[in-house]
């Protein structure tokens, strides 16, 4: 072989190279970017959701539910639950265990007032703030309940409870409220919470069978007690509320049945009345 043959076979060597570490490296960019935009969700929906839209909608607050969806593929389950007609009340659940395969997350468990629970959520949309699913399937002892709606949760980014937890003093800011009594509030770091009112003569009385818990998700109250002193309703009740502290100042609104916000403002005092 001439010595310009030996040189154009060496250059089209060359050339051949350099297009296949050309091509290797288009290949490679092209598997690294299909790799890098599989979502992980499994990851992206662990925390606390607090569901606040339905179908583009705001809801109640008492409608409200609460997903955490914990790494140990634990799920919490709470929302309020209807006892029977006399007795409501706010419910914890973590007899859930999920799975997420793709954008679907299953979850199986027993309910909080019994049933066997079967659920498939697609993942419409997920990122560090808002969680969006629609239910693919929803079934209570092998019977489907077909849900068609769209939720929308947000994500549960801080705890206040240190900033909670003390002694209120305040009362209802709901224009027309039946109740225009100032009322305080004592809430503990166990969960429990003490409620004072005044009686006729206009002593401050520790209602006796209050029985309150309270329970919260970052800027979402949920309260259990009994006995509501308002209505004159007897039983076990709840309401959920949506707050927020700024210095020594709490404040409270929650929507009610035909989009009514009732409101409530107090201010964070030593401690409680004395009361017989």
């Amino acid at each position: 072989m001439s010595i310009n043959n030996k040189f154009n076979a060496i250059i089209s060597l060359i050339h051949k190279t350099k297009l296949v570490l050309t091509l290797m490296v288009i290949f490679l960019m092209f598997w690294n970017c299909q790799k890098s935009d599989i979502t992980d969700y499994s990851a992206l929906i662990l925390g606390t959701w607090v569901n606040n839209i339905v179908d583009n909608q705001l809801i109640t607050t008492n409608s409200t539910f609460v997903m955490q969806l914990r790494p140990d593929k634990i799920e919490l389950y709470s929302n309020g639950n209807t006892i029977d007609k006399d007795n409501k009340t706010w419910i914890e659940n973590d007899k859930y265990s999920y799975n997420v395969s793709a954008n679907v997350i299953t979850i199986d468990g027993v309910g909080a007032l019994g049933g066997n629970f079967h659920m498939e959520f697609t993942i419409r949309s997920v990122n560090e703030f808002t969680l969006s699913f629609s239910v693919t399937k929803f079934m209570i002892d092998n019977v489907e309940y077909p849900d068609p709606k769209i939720y929308n949760l947000k994500k549960v980014l801080s705890d206040p409870g240190n900033q909670f937890v003390g002694t209120w003093y305040g009362k209802s800011t709901t224009p027309g409220s039946a109740d225009n009594s100032h009322h305080y509030w004592e809430y503990f770091a166990d969960g429990h919470f003490n409620y004072y009112y005044q009686d006729a003569a206009g002593l401050w009385v520790k209602k006796p069978d209050n029985a309150g818990h309270y329970f919260l998700y970052g800027d979402f109250l949920a309260s259990n007690y009994t006995n509501d002193l308002l209505t004159g309703g007897t039983g076990k009740a709840f309401e959920c509320w949506n707050i927020s502290i700024i210095g020594n100042a709490m404040f409270w609104t929650g929507i009610r049945e035909n989009s009514q916000i009732n409101s409530f403002r107090m201010d964070r005092v030593q401690g409680p009345p004395a009361s017989h």
